[in-house]
């Protein structure tokens, strides 16, 4: 296999390639001359048009329905423009350092490798003239890279980050994230003064690529690596396996282990369909077992491309990120001013909340039947409930439709617009007229559900009203049987009473029906 010393060129009428050396040593490919730091003119577009969108119309609904505290932190501008990044998570001793090495055909700055766990860090290996390091807290004011959101785990998390740079083909268009090795028992809870999941999962919400490193000799899965994979799974489109260190091990042993992997990732996932695993051994020395030479010389060459095509597929991404943010969003809005609406006016509101709270099963299925949600679009009911207990329901914003209506305009309208930028196909080129098709909107589901609403209500009141006649029937007959008994001598006074107890009932009936019926009628207006 030949060691990239930078992505393959985009074309291979235009970049040389290398001949295999006639000895057994991996040969590095030589570097493409043409840089791609620089972003094409669509993309340029389709990235002022996201940070546009994000700050005049998401970004005010977020802070004002405390998205944050759920979910996500706000994006800045520079999270938009970021290069393309690639996460790489791993136990200890899987490879992670010398893969990244041997992607970049040298050692970068501060990278250390060894069988113990030697990366104790969170490193971003990123684009400079120079070699040097850039540390952690520093990192978080360079307006050109997207780490200030980092400054939110305090200093204990930025002692341990740091930005290696380096000077890289590979690197003028994609940032690597080497992470620290998952380790096993109390260590990775008592051993670092942060919390690890947490902040895997930051970098992983905010990469392109998330690669898992594994190590045929141990594939054994830690429970605190299942514990982070479990963190990634709402980005389990992102995912791919490494099998690396697959050359060590003899034919039917990797028969064995391949598919020991991919059953674990199946479990994890908790889906059929497995995430693509590629195989091989990445560094510059031999192969020792030559037995799938061919494959792995095929996997290479797969995830090569796949890491070349981040730039090109950078805009796309960000607009498949950004529907995801905004789905997101509305399904929040909808639960919190829904848990607004049930809380009472003046007593019980401790009473209702912790009701509300335990209940969060049924008010999560309310909330898809009422706004016409799907599965998937829901969060996570048990780390949402964590969530609400630091909150006042009281506070949460009431229902405001020119909400639900502004977020289903992104989706219809605005991002079909900068979809139709980048799309290069003659159907996604016309998504922009997108806007002038009929749809059934949030506007137009609210006004079902409200009509079934309403056809409640009046059958309700039909109820009700029945009951009231039959009960008003009922002391009728009682008046009169209690009339009849009383006698005859006290005729002319009974007759003038009993007609005025009977006028009386029936006024109050009549009445008490005439308002359900303004009720049904106010409702319906």
């Amino acid at each position: 296999m030949s060691s990239p010393q930078s992505l393959p060129p985009a074309s291979p009428s235009t970049s040389p390639t290398t001949s295999p050396s006639p000895t057994s040593k991996k040969s590095p490919q030589k570097p493409s001359s043409t840089p791609s730091s620089t972003r094409d003119p669509v993309s340029s577009r389709v990235i002022t048009g996201l940070k546009n969108l994000y700050h005049l119309h998401l970004s005010p609904i977020e802070s004002s329905h405390h998205f944050s505290s759920f979910h996500y932190a706000p994006y800045s501008d520079s999270e938009i423009e970021a290069k393309p990044q690639v996460l790489l998570v791993g136990q200890y001793s899987t490879g992670k350092t010398t893969f990244i090495s041997y992607l970049l055909g040298k050692k970068y700055p501060s990278a250390h490798i060894g069988p113990e766990p030697t990366t104790d860090k969170f490193i971003a290996v990123v684009h400079g003239p120079s070699d040097k390091v850039i540390k952690g807290n520093s990192l978080t004011v360079v307006p050109e890279l997207p780490f200030g959101g980092l400054s939110t785990f305090g200093a204990g998390f930025l002692n341990k980050f740091e930005a290696s740079v380096t000077s890289s083909t590979l690197l003028e268009s994609v940032t690597l994230i080497d992470s620290p090795g998952v380790l096993s028992g109390e260590k990775q809870r008592v051993n670092r003064s942060y919390d690890f999941a947490t902040v895997v999962k930051w970098f992983a919400e905010r990469s392109d690529l998330i690669l898992l490193l594994f190590d045929a000799h141990k594939l054994d899965v830690s429970d605190e690596f299942r514990d982070v994979i479990e963190n990634l799974k709402p980005h389990d489109d992102k995912v791919r396996c490494v099998l690396n260190k697959a050359d060590q091990i003899s034919k039917s042993q990797f028969v064995r282990v391949y598919g020991s992997l991919l059953w674990s990732m199946g479990k994890i996932f908790r889906t059929p369909e497995v995430s693509r695993v590629y195989c091989g051994s990445y560094w510059e020395k031999d192969l020792v077992v030559k037995d799938y030479k061919d494959m792995f010389e095929e996997d290479e060459k797969l995830l090569l491309e796949e890491l070349k095509g981040l730039p090109s597929q950078a805009a796309a991404r960000k607009i498949n990120d950004m529907v995801k943010r905004i789905r997101l969003v509305k399904v929040h809005v909808c639960i919190l001013t829904y848990l607004k609406s049930k809380m009472p006016y003046f007593f019980g509101h401790e009473a209702r909340q912790k009701q509300l709270l335990e209940d969060l099963e049924d008010v999560f299925e309310e909330v898809k039947i009422m706004y016409d949600l799907s599965d998937g679009d829901m969060p996570d009911i048990t780390q949402f409930r964590v969530n609400l207990r630091s909150h006042d329901f009281r506070r949460f914003p009431k229902l405001d439709r020119g909400v639900l209506f502004r977020l289903d305009g992104l989706i219809q309208k605005e991002i079909p617009e900068l979809m139709g930028r980048v799309g290069g196909v003659s159907g996604v080129l016309s998504m922009s007229k997108m806007g002038e098709v009929e749809h059934e909107d949030t506007k137009t589901r609210i006004k079902r559900k409200q009509e079934e609403m309403m056809r409640k209500r009046k059958s309700q009141s039909n109820i009700v009203g029945g009951v009231l006649i039959g009960v008003a029937v009922l002391i009728v007959l009682l008046l009169v049987l209690v009339g009849v008994v009383m006698g005859l001598e006290h005729q002319g006074v009974l007759k003038t009473e009993f007609t005025k107890a009977i006028g009386a009932l029936f006024g109050v009936v009549v009445g008490v029906k005439d308002a359900q019926d303004a009720q049904v009628a106010g409702g319906e207006l």
